[in-house]
């Protein structure tokens, strides 16, 4: 008993080996198996395969597949040929396409071009259909403005102008426009001296334009014309009249506002000048304020007593204000009125002009501070006990601010021009170069004679000097 029980390990080994050695015989079968079944159908594959050699050969013989293979060699060589003529032709289609495709472009830029030229040219020529309003370019201007530029060109032409005609037509038209060029430019001298105030000019194409009345063209100066000429013959009706108030209110009065902030805003900046340039040991300084009291004889005093409501911009202004300056518009307008019953005669527009001038509602003051003094607002009185020079200073320095207020209404670019002789007589050579510093701080240009007069400083950028010398007994 005790031998078997020491024998089962070991023959249980012995039968796991047996089994697995069963089991790799079992699989040895089934790939035995599969072989053979591979093997068989390869056999059976061969053996179709001669069959199917054998049937070929039985209906065909080596010759006719030869040649078979021949042609068809033959066509594939010709299809690779056709082939590439065909990607060849291709190629030059496509380079044909992209040749039309940037000569459609180039076409389509010019074709653009043409059309602004054209815009531009048939805006042009409406503009000077519409800037002498005669009764033939009246005729041709509705023609245009229905869209039919060409048929208004063609009739101003007196027909379809050919090719082959535009040059002579061309120099028959220059000839004709010299002459009547000619005699617009005779009649602009004979009548410029009528039309003086209206400033009559020609400008960069030989058009008439008045300068004075926004640079209008004759036909626009003769509708202005006939439009004050009707507003003095007729009266105004009371709403129309209650409109041209609102149109001062609106647009008069925001126009002395900004002249007026303008004008205080200069005065605090020659102030500025003056301050930081001592004279003779003094400094000056102008003041702008109106009058203690108006004169209400005068046109333009019931505005000017409202100054203050000018200077505030009118949607700021109150029911109340509003309804103030109004009432001192109408005043004015009253003014007017009967100034025109008595005398027909007034021009309208310039008496507007005259209640408008919001210059004639301020005076100025000069005052002077001597250094380490009080200041004193210079009068006759006080002029006359002051020296010489205390007296010339006096006198240039109102006289060169309210130049450069002249001046600074000038168009930009235009020259700043004084002229002295015996400038600064009596005057030391120091105060003389503070007041030549002066003047170039304001922009000025000078000519001036004078004993001590220099140009000789650093504040000065450019000056020329001339020394004059006359002998005695020289006429």
């Amino acid at each position: 008993m005790k031998n078997q029980l020491t024998a089962i390990p070991s023959n249980w080994e012995e039968y796991q080996k047996v089994r697995d050695a069963l089991e790799k015989a079992r699989s040895n079968a089934a790939k035995v198996a599969d072989l053979n079944d591979y093997a068989r159908n390869q056999a059976l594959q061969a053996q179709a395969e001669e069959n199917e050699l054998q049937r070929i050969a039985e209906i065909s013989n080596v010759e006719e597949l030869s040649e078979r293979l021949r042609v068809l060699h033959e066509q594939s060589e010709k299809l690779l040929t056709e082939i590439d003529e065909v990607k060849a032709r291709h190629i030059r289609a496509d380079e044909r396409s992209q040749n039309l495709a940037n000569l459609l472009l180039e076409s389509e830029i010019q074709l653009t071009r043409a059309r602004a030229e054209r815009t531009k040219k048939q805006g042009h020529f409406t503009t000077q259909l519409t800037a002498y309003p005669v009764e033939q370019l009246v005729q041709l201007q509705q023609v245009a403005s229905s869209g039919n530029i060409l048929n208004a060109a063609q009739k101003l032409l007196e027909g379809v102008l050919l090719e082959n005609d535009i040059a002579v037509q061309k120099e028959q038209l220059e000839d004709k426009q010299r002459v009547a060029y000619n005699h617009l430019l005779q009649s602009f001298n004979q009548e410029q001296h009528l039309l003086h105030e209206y400033g009559p000019s020609l400008d960069d194409q030989d058009r008439v334009l008045f300068l004075y009345e926004n640079k209008s063209n004759p036909a626009e100066l003769l509708q202005i014309l006939s439009d004050r000429i009707e507003m003095q013959k007729t009266l105004l009706d009371q709403k129309e009249r209650q409109l041209f108030e609102d149109f001062l209110l609106q647009e008069i009065a925001e126009a002395i506002r900004t002249h007026i902030l303008e004008a205080e805003e200069w005065i605090q900046h020659i102030n500025g000048v003056l301050r930081s340039l001592p004279m003779i040991g003094e400094h000056y300084e102008l003041t702008w304020k109106p009058p203690v009291e108006y004169d209400m004889t005068k046109l333009g005093s019931h505005l000017a007593r409202h100054y203050k409501l000018l200077r505030k911009p009118s949607q700021t202004l109150t029911a109340e204000e509003t309804e103030t300056l109004m009432g001192a518009f109408r005043q004015e307008i009253d003014t007017v009125r009967q100034k025109q019953e008595e005398d027909p005669g007034i021009n309208f527009m310039e008496v507007l002009e005259q209640i408008f001038d919001y210059r004639e509602w301020f005076h100025f003051d000069v005052w002077v501070t001597p250094i380490g003094g009080q200041r004193q607002r210079l009068t006759d009185r006080l002029a006359g006990t002051r020296s010489g020079a205390e007296q010339l200073f006096a006198l240039y320095v109102p006289l060169f601010a309210a130049l450069a207020a002249l001046y600074k209404s000038a168009a930009p670019g235009a020259p700043r021009l004084l002229a002295l002789d015996e400038a600064f007589d009596k005057v030391s050579v120091a105060n003389t170069q503070r007041i030549m510093e002066f003047l170039v701080s304001q922009d000025f240009q000078w000519i001036m004679t004078g004993p001590q007069i220099s140009g000789n400083s650093e504040k000065i950028p450019a000056s020329a000097r001339y020394l004059m010398i006359h002998e005695k007994g020289s006429p």
